[in-house]
């Protein structure tokens, strides 16, 4: 016996209906048809109840609910709103006016589904994204997509794409103490998570902490406004304990964890992207445990690809690569995409597009590999470098950086303070005589500039007052004045921050300075070995060989030859850097200090104008009064500068 049959014996009232034999225009709410406070209408199934026929009926019945049922014998019960009788005559007489009430039924639902719809904050919608992205990621087979199941508890995790189960008794989850992670509101933490992972439109609809946009729509502005306040104050700055990583899983070939936090129950507990828990203590021993796990997958898959990489020739290509993009690699990434893989096998998984997708990426990071570990050796290279520079010279700090290639410093390069006389050179430090100048030394007084014939060299502020190819004559031991002299700047140090950077123009090394540096600033000394005219000659033909030269003439007694040269090829300070433009920003200047032997004098780098943080720093090889000694073939220039000569030397 059918359920409507056993309806019938029960309640002599009910008759068996059918919508196309029924006369509407005699319907009362008193007919046989319609029952008290209901209607039961046998109709196929559910999607019928929105047509015309019947929702005439459930308005002319004048009570306040109709129950269904549908093929399937379930009861679906509507609400439904009392009529007047010249309501219901207007709408089974216009089709139209039936239309039109639909509508507005339909609307009125939605509006009171709206009005019902209880203010959310951002700690639910975290709980309920949890809850979706973990439905999506489980199995059909094992579990239902609805969205209104728990989370699995804290001791077995779902597997969403290999199907390979990972169960925390097994061993593998890391347990640890209270590990600290970024501090944001744990809403901000999975929203990250949820951006950088691609879901299931119903995922992406759930992401959204506004709800579904058509819901939006309807809602009133004032509602709005609320709703963003109290979810704008409950945006609060709060750290977050991992207190467990339980399981790693594949999203479309990307990686993500899913974490345990702690004094939460694991009903919270979220999945989150590599770069959400990178920084975390507990990884590192978490994909290490892991690893030992697969580790006989794991070694068939690297033999494989490697074998791969043999037979195809594959190499590494930096064309289209930054250098410091070879800092962001991460060992452990490539260990997280290993086990990935070998889970997809382990589990026999079909899916071929995401293991497809985490072989390449693991082929491009065993490829890069190499390439990491000469980038991590430069760096410590040049790290030695630079403490080592800045030990010897403890003025300013010098820095070192090479964002272009591989290279390093010269090991057969030796950073020296000062210059040291060459073989048959010998370096007076007695000067003869110094002034006695009784106030502060001053262009006016009689200082050491007017007893050797020349110019004040700077004013109050230390800065040079004088024209590029005049000389510096600096106070020396013998004179009275202190160490704060105005006349003792360059003996005070360098004071400006430098950095030595590998240029992007093929001119190698260069020198860049870190903070702005004012008209006529000191810089730096070009320091060296000073060696003979004639041991100048032959290593000239040496360095020419090779087309690079650092020795530098001491003529600046234009009387005669010059009789000296500072080669700073192997020995020298940061001025060894500096490059040649055509359109410098220094200028060399000579001076004496204590050794006062015309035929030697020292040099000093000079700002010749305003030069901002970050610009190079350079100065022209080819001055006229500072020609090089070498007669090489021409040299191409590389300045880039406006007024360039083409030709270095």
């Amino acid at each position: 016996m059918s359920t409507t049959e056993a309806q019938i014996s029960v309640n002599t009232n009910l008759q068996k209906q059918d919508l196309g034999n029924l006369d509407l225009e005699n319907l009362t709410p008193l007919s046989p048809e319609v029952i008290s406070r209901q209607a039961t209408i046998n109709i196929g199934t559910i999607g019928h109840v929105a047509h015309g026929k019947s929702t005439v009926v459930k308005a002319i019945s004048g009570v306040q609910t109709v129950r269904f049922k549908n093929e399937l014998e379930r009861n679906i019960t509507i609400k439904l709103e009392r009529l007047s009788e010249e309501k219901l005559r207007a709408l089974m007489r216009s089709p139209k006016l039936l239309r039109d009430f639909e509508a507005k039924l339909e609307e009125k639902r939605r509006n009171t589904l709206v009005s019902h719809e209880p203010p959310t904050f951002r700690v639910r919608n975290y709980k309920q994204r949890s809850v979706s992205v973990d439905t999506h990621l489980t199995s059909t087979s094992a579990r239902s997509s609805s969205l209104g199941e728990t989370q699995p508890t804290r001791g077995t995790s779902t597997s969403p794409s290999s199907g390979y189960d990972s169960h925390s008794e097994c061993g593998t989850s890391i347990h640890g103490d209270q590990k600290r992670r970024s501090s944001m509101p744990r809403s901000r933490v999975f929203s990250s998570t949820i951006n950088a992972i691609t879901y299931s439109p119903v995922v992406k609809k759930r992401n959204k902490p506004e709800s579904d946009n058509n819901l939006a729509e309807s809602e009133s502005e004032q509602t709005s406004i609320n709703k963003r306040k109290k979810l704008k104050q409950f945006k609060v700055n709060k750290e977050y304990i991992v207190e467990r990583i339980e399981s790693i899983e594949s999203i479309n070939g990307n990686p993500i964890f899913f974490v345990k936090w702690f004094g939460y129950p694991p009903e919270t507990n979220t999945w989150e992207s590599l770069n959400n828990i990178c920084e975390c203590t507990l990884f590192e021993p978490f994909i290490e445990s892991r690893y030992r796990l697969h580790e006989f997958i794991i070694t068939k898959i690297t033999t494989e690809i490697e074998l791969e990489i043999a037979d195809k020739g594959l190499i590494f290509s930096m064309t289209n690569l930054q250098i410091d993009d070879l800092d962001k690699y991460d060992p452990l990434a490539l260990k997280a995409d290993l086990i990935l893989l070998a889970q997809f096998r382990a589990c026999r998984s079909r899916n071929q597009r995401e293991t497809e997708k985490i072989r390449k990426r693991i082929i491009d990071m065993m490829l890069l590999k190499p390439v990491y570990y000469r980038r991590k050796q430069q760096q410590n290279e040049l790290q030695s470098f630079q403490d080592r520079m800045n030990k010897i010279e403890n003025s300013a700090p010098i820095t070192v950086e090479n964002l272009v290639d591989l290279e390093v410093i010269d090991s057969a390069f030796n950073y020296i303070k000062d210059s040291f006389a060459g073989v048959n050179v010998k370096i007076q430090e007695d000067p003869p005589i110094g002034c006695k100048c009784e106030n502060d030394c001053a262009p006016l007084s009689s200082c050491c500039a007017r007893m050797a014939g020349s110019y004040f060299a700077y004013d109050k502020t230390g800065r040079l007052r004088i024209k590029p190819g005049e000389a510096i004559y600096e106070c020396n031991n013998k004179c009275v004045c202190d160490e704060k002299c105005v006349n003792r700047v360059i003996q005070r140090g360098r004071s400006n921050n430098l950095c030595i950077f590998r240029t992007s123009n093929g001119c190698g090394w260069g020198v860049r300075t870190e903070k702005p540096l004012r008209k006529g600033e000191y810089v730096c000394e070009y320091v060296g070995e000073i060696i003979t005219s004639e041991e100048a000659n032959d290593r000239g033909l040496t360095y020419d060989a090779i087309g690079r030269t650092y020795l530098f003439d001491l003529d600046y007694n234009t009387s005669g030859e010059s009789v000296y040269t500072i080669d700073a090829a192997l020995y020298g300070n940061i001025s060894h850097f500096i490059n040649h433009s055509c359109n410098p920003n220094l200028a060399v200047f000579p001076f004496w200090i204590n050794n006062l032997d015309i035929n030697m004098p020292r040099l000093a780098f000079f700002s010749l104008r305003p030069i901002k943080a970050g610009e190079e720093l350079t100065f022209d090889y080819v001055r006229t009064d500072y020609e090089n000694l070498s007669a090489a073939e021409k040299v191409s220039c590389r300045c880039g500068a406006e007024n360039c000569r083409k030709v270095l030397f």
